[in-house]
């Protein structure tokens, strides 16, 4: 069998004058020798006649490179340019101007105090409501509210007076505390219909707690039922999204969440009375699980935003989704325009004022709203029938059959005996 090859030098092949050669002599050998080299692949071949310009101009520029390598690293102990870094993933440092890294520091500054600054807000807020919740009686106004002694009873009415364009949620301390979520509680990842695509985080599905007794308990309230948010509260209290609320919701996810809750809490058959086809009231159940969901029509662009042009005068417009804080605030100024005795309801005209946010390019609110009050009627129907096919949400569209034997196509109803099934108004 042949012998195995030598892959280490030993003494009986290295050459009889380098035996003896002490350490640093052997390693000033090999670099000497790896300099011969270099000479050789870099030096030598540009004295060479024969030698292509291709590869002329290669060895040149892996000259320089070399150079200029060598030269930072003896110089400043670091690459840092990064066309001379060693690989395309590598890490490159430049040592930033005084000028850059003051200005770093005044951000970092300014940011640590905006944070303490909210954090300090949070905590007054927070030790107002708890003050006001622990004392029997409360500041408010004497014709509209009622005394609270604890978070269980009865909470304060909300104020129909001029404020009423407010949402109670933002100023009233009971209302604020009871709508905080408990992170803590049960929950299930629920799809929403729309994917989260008009949403900042773009979450297609969210964490939403199931609902208890201690939820009903709270929304019995006759007070928080008339003035209804119920709704905003007990969706606020159920979804454990700390950057998503109630009022960024679109409409179709809303009620999705709704049907989810009503089904997990209660079970997913619903009763409602309808009308069979003689206008006479019956009673039946509807199965909350066979409501299809219907997803967005079109993509929306990075800000949640869709794009369509008016068939008539070919105007481009770029729109939203309506949320439920939009709907609200419709709400409130087709209210405010009752209270002051308006006989125009505007209701179509601020709904399109809050769809639009850009007209051929321009998103100035003004602007906006003059063109929205001067659109053409056919370009109007046009735009809410293709808005209409973009909106996602849960179907509530349904056929039952009626105890004649027939059947009707009808709209769901949702009521207050959709979550309370058990309470009598």
């Amino acid at each position: 069998m042949s012998e195995k090859p030598k892959v280490f030098p030993t003494s009986v092949n290295v050459g009889s004058n380098e035996v003896n050669l002490t350490e640093q002599q052997k390693i000033a050998a090999f670099n000497a020798e790896k300099e011969a080299a270099t000479k050789e692949i870099y030096v030598s071949a540009s004295s060479l006649d024969d030698t292509p310009q291709e590869h002329m101009t290669a060895v040149e520029q892996m000259q320089k490179r070399t150079a200029e390598q060598l030269l930072n690293r003896d110089t400043k102990g670091v690459v840092i340019h990064p066309e001379l870094a060693e690989k395309g993933g590598s890490k490159v440092f430049k040592q930033p101007s005084p000028d850059v890294i003051e200005e770093q520091m005044r951000l970092r500054d300014e940011q640590l105090r905006k944070n303490q600054e909210a954090t300090r807000i949070y905590h007054e807020q927070s030790e107002a409501s708890m003050s006001q919740l622990n004392n029997p009686i409360k500041n408010m106004d004497n014709t509209n509210q009622v005394p609270v002694t604890s978070p269980t009873v009865t909470p304060p009415t909300v104020n129909n007076g001029d404020n009423h364009s407010k949402s109670p949620s933002s100023v009233d301390p009971y209302i604020l505390e009871i709508s905080q979520p408990n992170y803590n509680a049960p929950f299930d990842v629920i799809p929403l219909p729309s994917e989260g695509k008009v949403y900042r985080n773009r979450k297609a599905n969210i964490r939403v707690a199931y609902m208890t007794t201690a939820d009903e308990n709270i929304l019995t309230s006759p007070n928080l039922l008339e003035s209804g948010e119920f709704l905003e509260i007990l969706i606020n209290r159920k979804i454990l999204e700390p950057e998503l609320r109630y009022k960024d919701l679109t409409i179709g996810d809303r009620n999705a969440i709704m049907i989810w809750l009503r089904a997990t809490g209660y079970g997913e058959m619903y009763p409602v009375t309808l009308l069979d086809e003689l206008s006479e009231p019956f009673e039946t159940e509807v199965n909350l699980n066979d409501l299809k969901t219907k997803k967005l029509g079109a993509e929306p662009d990075e800000n949640g935003y869709f794009d369509f042009i008016l068939p008539i005068t070919k105007t481009r417009l770029k729109f939203k989704l309506l949320t439920c804080g939009d709907v609200d605030n419709i709400d409130s100024m087709v209210e405010d325009d009752t209270l002051k005795n308006k006989i125009v309801n505007n209701a179509t005209t601020y709904r399109l004022e809050r769809m639009v946010v850009e007209v051929n390019g321009d998103g100035n609110k003004s602007n906006i709203r003059e063109f929205v009050n001067s659109m053409r009627v056919g370009d109007a129907k046009a735009f809410n029938t293709y808005y209409a096919n973009v909106e996602s949400g849960i179907d509530l569209n349904i056929n039952i059959g009626t105890p004649g034997g027939g059947s009707i196509s009808t709209f769901l109803p949702l009521n207050f005996n959709f979550f309370w099934p058990n309470y009598s108004l």
